[in-house]
């Protein structure tokens, strides 16, 4: 049975794509800001805080934990904002003014050297603040993080598994986002290359592979792509066509990346299976919709048709680690997050009780239905799926 994208992701991923936003929550006292991609807020809450915190600093201008803590909730707040232009790369020259007056108030704190850091969205001039901030303080994690990127950008191989180990040891890994992108991990074919775009499919994956799991995939994270030391690097280790553009220097550049990136990275010298993780952008994938076949919690990019379905039925029978969507007994501060990628099961959990549906094996039809049922319940999307069942 062939079973392409033009079923499987119409049909079935558009129904349950979402916008995550978090209840809003409000707080009488300011409270431990992190980054958004870890726990995700309400717009109205960043903005309580924002409140909260810069009266802790009107108390006292020299309390760096309470600078940094006002500048991560305005970013947030930039983030969480309807406003297009708070979601742009020009949010940065907006937090600039905080960065300025921390300059003054904390200069020689981790927390300034590693706001100004982060505030340079990857400015390679300012890495000599992001190795300070290591320095002052190398248990952060968000350190950890940024220390590791820059390695992965140099592919500097050793140096990024340390410190992704370094991060592993913080005990501030997400227990459910390795769960789930163990089990992206484990539904690729041999030496495949994964295309991601954000820190939670792109993070997790490689801790697992520093951790020793998996090591013979390669991960490329498209976002990166954008830098062109990182770029370059990644067209000579994988033999791949020249760009015609840089994609920053116009909108026609840009637009012809994205629409033809994934068939560049395909083009690999050595002629790896390619897959796209199923938190890839459709603007990256709309364009190469037709040769997407969903294989477990990625789509398997083939000009060729092929039978998806009993790859899809071996890997969520013999692969995937799933009892941790029945239990789940870590605390995970990441929690609403994982709520919200686990909703990427659904496409296939459906697709699969469609098929054993047909095939009469009734025992298994229900239980894909159960598991997709425990999981829409959980991200509060019951009723709508429980009306694509009738």
């Amino acid at each position: 049975m062939l079973i392409n994208m033009k079923t499987t992701k119409l049909h079935i991923l558009n129904l349950f794509l979402i916008i995550f936003f978090a209840a809003p929550s409000f707080a009488q006292k300011p409270e431990k800001i992190y980054g958004y991609a870890k726990v995700s807020k309400s717009n109205e809450y960043y903005l309580e805080q924002i409140e909260l915190w810069k009266k802790e600093i009107s108390k006292n201008s020299k309390n760096a934990d309470a600078w940094f803590n006002y500048y991560r909730a305005n970013r947030n707040a930039h983030l969480t904002s309807e406003s297009q232009t708070g979601k742009s790369h020009n949010r940065f020259e907006r937090l600039k003014k905080i960065v300025d007056e921390m300059e003054k108030n904390v200069p020689n704190s981790f927390e300034f050297n590693f706001v100004k850091w982060m505030n340079g969205w990857n400015d390679p001039s300012l890495l000599p603040y992001l190795d300070k901030a290591y320095k002052l303080n190398p248990n952060s994690f968000e350190v950890l993080i940024d220390m590791a990127t820059q390695a992965e950008i140099a592919r500097d191989f050793v140096n990024r598994d340390k410190y992704l180990n370094q991060w592993f040891d913080t005990g501030e890994c997400s227990p459910g986002l390795l769960n789930y992108n163990y089990n992206v991990l484990s539904g690729l074919e041999p030496n495949a290359i994964v295309l991601t775009h954000g820190d939670n499919d792109t993070y997790p994956i490689l801790i697992l592979q520093a951790k020793g799991y998996r090591k013979d995939v390669s991960l490329i994270n498209l976002s990166l792509l954008y830098l062109k030391n990182y770029r370059e690097k990644i067209f000579k280790e994988f033999g791949l066509p020249a760009l015609s553009s840089d994609p920053l220097e116009s909108e026609e550049g840009n637009k012809n990346f994205i629409e033809n990136i994934i068939k560049i990275i395909a083009e690999n010298k050595n002629q790896r299976p390619v897959y796209t993780a199923l938190t890839l952008g459709e603007n990256f994938t709309k364009s190469v919709s037709s040769n997407l076949y969903l294989t477990g919690l990625a789509l398997k990019y083939s000009t060729s048709e092929m039978d998806n379905i009993a790859i899809l039925k071996n890997n969520f029978e013999n692969k995937m680690a799933l009892d941790y969507l029945n239990f789940q007994f870590n605390v995970d501060i990441s929690q609403g997050i994982v709520k919200f990628i686990n909703m990427n099961y659904l496409a296939p959990l459906v697709k699969l009780h469609e098929h054993y549906n047909l095939a009469g094996e009734n025992a298994k039809a229900e239980k894909m239905k159960k598991l997709a049922m425990l999981i829409a319940k959980d991200a509060n999307r019951e009723e709508e799926l429980k009306n694509y069942f009738k």
